[in-house]
Parts: C-alpha cells; structure tokens; sequence
C-alpha cells in the first residue's frame, strides 16, 4: 500500500521550480515588502496636515532636501553594514566597527589639523628622568590623500590583526571584536586628550574642531587658493574686477539664474506678509461665525477676498552678485577632500530648481545642492562587493566558509585567509565611514560611531542575513539600510506616536526577519 504523500527528497530542491515560487523564496522579497510600505508611510505623514494631495514628494520626506538628508544616512549605515554583512555570510562578527570610525575620524582629524610625525622615545636624565622623543620626520601640512593613507595603515592593520587573533585562536569574533570595540574607544579618546589641549590644560577635549573645510579651498586667479567664503568676501572692487574677466556668456547665464532666485524670494516674501495679514481677519471671522452675526461674517469674508498687499520689488542683480555666484561655479582644488565630502548629481538639483522649479524652498531659494557623496561612495562599494561575492570563485569561498567550515577546508578553500580579509575590508568601510563624515562637517569627535556596530548588524539581518553564515545577497544588505533609515525619519511624521518608536518597531522586524530568514534557509537547502 502506497502512501498519497510523497516524502520530500534531498534532490527536490535541485529541481527546477516556478518563477513565481522562486522569487517568493528569495531572502529579500519580505524586506522589499517592508521597504515600500515605510516608503509609503514617509510619503503620507510627511505631507502637511494643510495641504490635501496624495503626492509624496510634497512632504518634508521626500522633497529635495528629505531625500538628501535620507539618503545620507542610509548610505553611510549601509557603508558599514556592507562590511558588517559580509563577514556574518562568512560566519564571523566585527563589533569594533563602531569605535573603528570614531578611531579613524580622529586620526583623520588630527592629522589634518597637526601634521604627522614618526617619534622614537628614549629616557632622559638631563634635569630629572624623564622621557623624551627623537623625531624621525615630520610634515606639517598633510593633505587629505596622505591623511586618509595612515589612517587607513593604522585602520587595516588592526583589522588584520583581529581576524589572525580570531582564525588562530579560534576564540568567537564576538569576544575579540568586543576586546576591540573597548581598547579602540579608550584609545581613541586617551589620543584625543593627549593631543587635543592648552598648555595650561592637564586634559584636552575630545572633540577637534578647526579643520580647514579643504573640500571649498579654489584657486581664484589673481589671489592664489583660499577659501569659498573668503573668496566671497574679497572687496567689492576685487569681484566687480572678476565679473569683468568673465565671458559674456558666462555673466549672461549667471545673472539669468539671480534674477530667477530674486524673482521667487520676493514672490515668497509677499507670500508670508500675505499670510500674516490674512491671519487677523481669519481670526475675526471665526469669532464672527460664532457669535451669529451675519453682517460682520459677509465683511469680513469680503476683506479677506479682496485683501492684498504690495508686492515685494525683486532685488536687482549686480556684477558682485554675479562674482559671488561665479566662485560657486569653480572647482575645488582637493578633489579627494570632495570627493568624500562634497556633492554629487549638483547640475541634476539645479535644473530641479530652475526651470522646474521643485527643488525651492518656502523662501524662494535653492532647498538642496545635490547628494552626499556618501551615497555615490556606497554605490561603488555596492556593486563591488556585488561583483565579488556573486561573480568570482572569492564569492564561492565567502559563502563555503560561512555555510560549512569543515566541509570549506577540506575542499581546499582558504577560510583564514578568507576571515582575515573580511576583517580588514570592514575595517575598511568603518574608515571610509569616519572620511565621509570628516570631510562633510570637518570636525570629529571621540564618540563618532556610537552603537554603528549594532545598526550595521541590524540592516544585514534585516536585509535576509541568517547570523549562522552562509546565507545572504548584497541586494538584501542594501535593502536592510533602507529600512533601517527609512523607519528612523518615518515614524517621526506619523501623528500621536514618539518618534523613538521606530526603535520598537526595528526590534520587531529583526526578530522577524531572524526567523524568517532561518525558514527560507532551511527551505532552499532542503531541511524542509
């Protein structure tokens, strides 16, 4: 006798399946359907309570600047959570990647603001034992290629480190990352103090402010480099002198774009005095509606429909207004400076602003200048780490380490190397993190970083990463940082809630998606 249900075999899960069931296994398609709904909830919320449109771009969450300030912290969470999720596929963890960017950010910073030298201590005894240090060399000014070079010697070293603690020990990438995450974070700020204060303080700050903004540094003909502000507070003769050496072209075109910005400041500006003359009379209108008084109410509607006032004359564009706009125009000349901490997409933003006229804000001005380059940084880390772990045998390797270690060395896969390698690359990301932050606002500080370990882990699982190893996309890593920036502005907007919601509502969605990911793992592999 037969039985009407087949036992599931092991070679079932080679054969061939629907295309509907195979997209529905895949380990992105639950965080997918998260991403839209919190992208459709930013949309709504985000739209003034005023204003009765199902558009999404005409909320704070998706207008210009929503995107910009969006898309910079999804970036740089998903900068580290690249790192952070290619070494959960190779079944290692890194909890040092939080202190490593508040670590790097201040090697940047320091060396950018004090130079670098290389000492060697020695004991002296002339007046007192004490020590003292022998200079091997020193430079002064470091420029931003040089500053990112040490930090990075420093970074990845100890990036190496760890994973050669880790793979010949065989202690848990949790406890020797957890050593790192403290020894980073003392080091960071013992650095800081030591370096960082007056000659009458014992204990310096933790913070190192005053790095120059070397992303704006230009080279202005006739005045040698200096800074954008410092080039737009030259005197007046001095700019009217650089409007005159523009082409006609060029001062056409600019005074052009001014007058449009004047045009609309002024049509915002009679917009508000508007707005605050009608306000009285809306006002007394509702007091007349309440007390009964038909007469008042039809005056008083009368006023309000005839109310106007005088229209705000539009600045006239002058040839200083012109050099200012023209020195916006000119490339910086420390492109890496920019390149981690300018804009991007800069043309696209202004054509959003003229002719469109989308990209403006409630006083006629440009809202945002373009992206982050943070999110062009993540791009390009993106599609390598695509490349890599979907296109080459070093892919193979990751996923063999990860799913089954044993069964990885005895085929003759290379698993400490591969372990070490993921160390060092995110450690990598965590520096590249600290240099988009550095360059952006030239400053850093010792708690940069804070908690970064736990948000990169959080995005990767969220985005289908099973915490065993193995199991994993790139697309599901870059979903996750989605979501997990999405839901921290989204919940904010929505009325009647704390915005620290979100906090709850991620925790539910990362045991979610834990066992979720667990189930579709065991699926495809055949347990099930």
């Amino acid at each position: 006798m037969t039985s009407s249900t087949e036992l599931r075999q092991e070679a079932d899960r080679h054969a061939p399946k629907k295309q509907f069931w195979a997209m529905f296994v895949r380990p992105e398609i639950g965080p997918i359907g998260v991403m839209i709904l919190l992208f459709g909830m930013l949309g709504y919320f985000s739209i003034p309570a005023a204003e009765s449109t199902w558009n999404p771009f005409a909320g704070e969450g998706f207008n210009a600047l929503g995107i910009r300030n969006n898309l910079r912290v999804i970036s740089q969470l998903g900068i580290i959570a690249l790192g952070a999720g290619l070494l959960i596929i190779a079944g290692e963890f890194d909890l040092s990647i939080g202190s490593m960017i508040g670590f790097a950010g201040a090697c940047m910073a320091m060396i950018l603001r004090w130079g670098f030298a290389v000492l060697i201590p020695y004991i002296s005894f002339d007046g007192g034992v004490h020590v003292e240090y022998f200079t091997i060399f020193s430079v002064d000014h470091v420029t931003p290629v040089w500053a990112i070079f040490i930090t990075m010697c420093f970074t990845l070293t100890f990036g190496w480190i760890q994973g050669f603690i880790v793979v010949r020990s065989g202690l848990p990438s949790f406890i020797v990352t957890l050593g790192g995450l403290f020894f980073l974070r003392g080091l960071t700020e013992v650095s800081l103090r030591a370096f960082n204060h007056r000659p009458d303080q014992s204990a310096g700050s933790t913070t190192v402010t005053e790095i120059p903004d070397l992303k704006n540094i230009i080279d202005l003909q006739g005045h040698g480099e200096l800074s954008r502000l410092d080039a737009k507070s030259l005197p007046e003769a001095d700019l009217v002198n650089l409007t005159q050496s523009l082409s006609t072209d060029m001062v056409a075109t600019l005074t052009e774009r001014l007058a449009y910005t004047y045009n609309r400041v002024a049509e915002a500006k009679t917009a508000i005095m508007e707005t605050k003359g009608v306000k009285p009379l809306e006002k007394a209108l509702e007091n007349a509606v309440q007390s009964g008084n038909d007469y008042m109410v039809n005056t008083i509607q009368d006023k309000i429909a005839n109310f106007s006032v005088d229209p705000v004359v539009p600045k006239t564009v002058s040839d200083v207004d012109v050099a200012r706009a023209y020195i916006d125009t000119i490339p910086t000349v420390n492109q890496v400076a920019n390149f981690f901490g300018g804009n991007i997409l800069e043309g696209l933003f202004d054509w959003l602003y003229y002719p469109i006229d989308w990209n403006t804000n409630n006083f006629g001005n440009q809202f945002a200048p373009g992206l982050y380059s943070c999110v062009m940084i993540w791009l390009i880390l993106s599609i390598f780490c695509y490349i890599v772990l979907s296109r080459t045998q070093a892919g193979n390797w990751i996923y063999s380490t990860g799913g089954n270690l044993s069964a990885a060395q005895a085929n003759g896969v290379p698993t400490n190397k591969v372990k070490i390698s993921l160390f060092v690359f995110s450690a990598f990301c965590a520096t590249i993190f600290a240099a988009c932050q550095v360059f952006e606002v030239n400053t850093s500080d010792a708690a940069k970083g804070n908690l970064k370990e736990l948000e990169a882990i959080a995005a990767a699982v969220i985005g289908g990463l099973v915490m065993t190893g193995g199991f994993g996309t790139v697309l599901g890593i870059i979903v996750g940082a989605f979501i997990f920036g999405l839901a921290r502005e989204a919940f904010f907007y929505i009325p009647g809630i704390d915005g620290s919601f979100y906090r709850v509502f991620l925790g539910l969605v990362i045991i979610a998606s834990a066992l979720l990911n667990e189930n579709i793992r065991k699926r495809i592999m055949g347990n099930i």
